[in-house]
């Protein structure tokens, strides 16, 4: 028969826990959620059938779970639910007692390193003589970190294959930069030189 208040059934199919021990004095058994805890012993919580992760955040907050820890009967072993908190207070209460994990989102960089730039014109004459081409600015060229960067060629909206059809270079030289494509044609007075490259940015 499931405790009262609690009437919908949660089968655990996740490896989530929260388990907690009884450190009443004295021997004193005690209960949470209507389920006995033997002095000294542990359960989970989340392998009782109608309790839900829902259901121990309330409790945390203003419920029995939050009574027994603070008065000191019980403490949380292990716990990987989500309790993620704003407020520093509850916070810090939660940490006291035990819990360490689900109370914050790890933090991630608000900006890429990295621009995509698509749809550039590329940067030289084209009068069926000139073969050499620039971007505005210096573009990635190549493997950084798990990326892997290539500049992207289209003529008159037909993709250009690398090594093929045109071939990166540094117009400053070695380590200045890419900035230069090398064509092998001389591309006609009306003809369209667009590119998507990546640039990295500075943080």
């Amino acid at each position: 028969m499931p405790g009262v208040g609690f009437e919908t059934w949660f089968p655990k199919r996740c490896p989530t826990v929260f388990v907690v021990k009884n450190t009443a004095g004295e021997g004193k058994r005690i209960k949470i959620f209507h389920y006995p805890i033997a002095n000294g012993l542990e359960r989970d919580l989340m392998t009782i059938p109608y309790v839900s992760e829902a259901d121990i955040r309330h409790s945390l907050l203003k419920g029995e779970l939050m009574t027994k820890l603070r008065s000191g009967e019980a403490i949380v072993t292990a716990s990987n639910i989500d309790l993620l908190q704003f407020d520093g207070c509850q916070k810090s209460f939660l940490q006291s007692v035990g819990i360490l994990d689900g109370l914050e989102i790890a933090a991630v960089p608000a900006v890429l390193p990295f621009a995509f730039k698509q749809g550039v014109l590329l940067l030289g004459a084209k009068d069926d003589v000139n073969r050499v081409f620039s971007t505005p600015e210096t573009f990635l060229n190549g493997v950084f970190g798990n990326n892997t960067f290539k500049i992207l060629i289209k003529h008159n909206g037909r993709d250009l294959v690398e090594g093929s059809d045109y071939f990166v270079a540094e117009s400053g030289g070695l380590g200045s930069g890419y900035d230069t494509a090398v064509l092998t044609f001389a591309p006609k007075p009306r003809s369209i030189l667009i590119a998507d490259y990546v640039v990295e940015v500075i943080l």
